[in-house]
């Protein structure tokens, strides 16, 4: 317990989407409970709104993560929600200012940052590492894990879990987006699917990963697949624009993706926005490097196996799994949130469609902060801790080695021996 009375004060590094809809769930959940002193973030017009929101003084906005990290402690939690290759650098110099920490995903991404984190946060044992690891905060896989350690249907023996991207969101965030470069960025496994991993473990429960190995390809998103004959590199003066379904004219008039970086008010906006921007650009003309498939088998304690697939070919943007049990089957997908059971002794069938109408990866947004805020006023358990997450972070980065070398095994439980040496 952090907070016997008064509000928690946070400071937030970076306003992207991320760190917005924390702060907005606090704002719904926990207007009285928590306010925001401090601010680092590059866009001007995002920090001005923030200080109108929380009448954050003059003093405390920052236009980078590093102004922000050379000043004393400025509040009891920092939101991290950079983009990704800057969450290790942050995490260590806030962890050593004395910060508890709302991290975003991916943690780090590398083993070798991973190791020093993990490190680093034992030696600061009193402040709390929250990973956002979301996806655990959401009644539909929560639900699931509740059916597999009932019992009914006996021990796990083997999962199918499928993480489908949806083509039109593949094309506009890591195509042309801010996670097509894995330099910068890290692997697809990594920034899109170390929830995937982590929530394999968390369904197990106290399994933990063996060994696994991975194959995938960069396939379609490639410039040999350009043709200038026929193709243009921006959307917009591309002949092809109203059929290609990649074509970013399209996928934004059709309202399926939300744009954050320009205004989406009228066609003639779209196409004049478009005409200049890299989300305008033809997706095979963008230098992306990150795979557009991957297929990852994986083995835990007790013989239990899965099959994790990720795929950019896709129509639903959803999570889809399949639970193989001695005694019975879990079939449950995302949008709408179904879970059907067969049991083997009786041949029953029983299919639930859970009432989830919250956005923001199904609830899992807000009931992450409000478990994060239960267990900081008041002592209650918090399952996506730094120690919770390490492993998954790990898997990821071990599935990535494995794809790039050609489907090479790779032995999970001798790396979590090093993380943890």
């Amino acid at each position: 317990m952090k907070k016997e009375q008064g509000r928690v004060t946070f400071s937030v590094v970076g306003l992207g989407g991320r760190a917005s809809a924390y702060l907005n769930a606090l704002q719904e959940m926990y207007p009285d409970d928590h306010t925001v002193v401090a601010a680092a973030e590059p866009d001007r017009e995002k920090r001005l709104r923030l200080q109108q929101t929380y009448h954050i003084p003059d003093d405390r906005l920052f236009e980078s993560d590093l102004q922000f990290m050379a000043q004393p402690r400025l509040s009891d939690v920092a939101i991290i929600g950079t983009q990704d290759a800057l969450h290790f650098r942050e995490a260590e110099a806030l962890l050593e200012k004395g910060y508890d920490l709302i991290l975003e995903k991916p943690v780090a991404t590398s083993l070798e940052q991973l190791r020093q984190l993990l490190r680093l946060a034992r030696r600061y044992p009193q402040q709390m590492v929250a990973v956002c690891h979301v996806l655990r905060h959401t009644r539909f896989f929560q639900e699931i894990r509740d059916i597999i350690s009932s019992g009914r249907f006996g021990p796990v023996i083997s999962i199918q879990h499928n993480e489908n991207i949806g083509y039109y969101h593949y094309a506009n965030s890591y195509v042309r987006g801010a996670w097509n470069d894995s330099r910068t960025s890290g692997p697809l496994m990594l920034t899109k699917s170390c929830h995937d991993m982590d929530i394999l473990l968390y369904l197990l429960g106290d399994k933990h990963g063996s060994r696994l190995c991975s194959l995938g390809e960069l396939t379609v998103f490639r410039r040999e697949n350009f043709d200038p004959e026929t193709m243009a590199e921006q959307c917009v003066d591309c002949p092809q624009q109203d059929t290609c379904p990649y074509s970013a004219v399209r996928i934004f008039q059709s309202g399926k993706i939300k744009s954050i970086v320009f205004d989406l008010s009228s066609v003639e906006k779209i196409r004049e926005n478009l005409g200049t921007s890299p989300y305008g650009r033809c997706v095979y003309c963008c230098g992306n490097n990150v795979a557009d498939h991957q297929s990852t088998a994986l083995s835990f304690d007790g013989g239990v196996t899965a099959v994790f697939n990720l795929s950019a070919f896709t129509a639903k943007v959803n999570r889809s799994l399949k639970v193989m049990c001695q005694f019975g089957e879990i079939r449950a997908a995302e949008k709408p949130y179904l879970i059907e059971t067969t049991d083997f002794r009786t041949d029953e069938t029983v299919c639930r469609e859970l009432d989830i109408r919250e956005r923001g990866h199904g609830g899992g947004d807000k009931g992450f902060v409000r478990d994060f805020m239960e267990s900081y006023l008041r002592g209650a358990p918090f399952t996506s801790t730094l120690e919770d997450s390490i492993e998954a972070h790990a898997m990821a980065l071990l599935a990535e080695e494995s794809r790039r070398e050609g489907g090479m095994p790779k032995d999970v439980k001798q790396v979590m021996e090093w993380l943890n040496g």
